[in-house]
């Protein structure tokens, strides 16, 4: 598992200083991006023949290998999973493929993936996404539209739906980061349970050039988040954010032995 870079290790330290959580660290390169603007989200007839021999052939070979073999990934609370027939999932975004190794942690279940219309790539890349689940959303009424209803389509059909409720990626950042609504309104909205995921690091041995040691992962599955019948719809919304950025801080502490300590605010959240 490559060691992070140091300029990026900057960039976050930078963003991490101004209170900036949900900004990306790189900037976006729309030459490489297909619009959304005629995604199909619920693949029919030769389309998803395709998809199911891309996923058979190439994305599930790759996460296998990218779990076992790269960041060696240890899986945690599994059992959380029983009974649970569709939910939204979320998950620190840490990396740039990260959603394997959500893939890997709730093996068994259909998992899609939504991600900013930036992420809709041109090439292989992008066919490999869209093949693994991806469903991008953007600002636009009519592509909102669509998502919606591939949102409601999917969790009837018993599906996951992850959300990167921090919004950006930070590569292998280790901390908790505030959440977006997104998720959790869709949880409220559909009447379904949030399942928490929090991605830690487990030290390699192995370091690069600048002395920086790579790092593997561990998921962590944590007891789903159910909205509580005495709230009403906003207040349920902001309840399970809370609770959910709450249990991936109690996880931080568990796995790390600290309270997560940022540069300019101060973690004051049980534990």
């Amino acid at each position: 598992m490559p060691a992070a870079r140091l300029d990026v290790l900057e960039k976050i330290k930078e963003l991490e200083k101004k209170e900036e959580f949900d900004q990306h660290l790189n900037p976006i390169d729309y030459d490489i991006v297909l619009p959304i603007d005629n995604f199909n989200y619920i693949k029919r007839g030769f389309e998803k023949l395709k998809i199911f021999f891309q996923n058979t052939f190439i994305v599930k070979p790759y996460t296998f290998y990218l779990n076992h073999k790269v960041t060696k990934t240890k899986v945690f609370g599994r059992k959380n999973l029983k009974g649970i027939k569709s939910a939204i999932v979320t998950c620190n975004h840490v990396f740039m493929f990260d959603c394997l190794v959500a893939k890997h942690g709730l093996r068994g279940h259909k998992l899609r993936i939504t991600a900013a219309d930036f992420n809709n790539r041109k090439g292989f890349l992008g066919e490999m996404m869209r093949a693994g689940g991806l469903m991008p959303f953007s600002p636009k009424y009519e592509n909102m539209k669509r998502f919606n209803h591939a949102m409601d389509y999917f969790l009837k059909k018993n599906h996951y739906v992850m959300f990167y409720p921090e919004q950006a990626m930070w590569y292998m950042y280790d901390k908790p980061r505030p959440y977006k609504n997104g998720a959790f309104h869709y949880a409220v909205k559909h009447d379904v349970p949030i399942i928490p995921m929090f991605i830690t690091y487990r030290n390699s041995g192995k370091f690069d050039k600048n002395g920086m040691e790579d790092k593997y992962f561990t998921l962590h599955i944590m007891e789903p988040i159910f909205s509580d019948t005495k709230l009403n719809n906003k207040e349920n919304v902001n309840y399970m954010r809370e609770k959910n950025y709450e249990m991936c801080c109690k996880k931080y502490f568990e796995v790390y032995g600290k309270k997560p300590e940022y540069q300019t605010i101060e973690y004051k959240g049980e534990i």
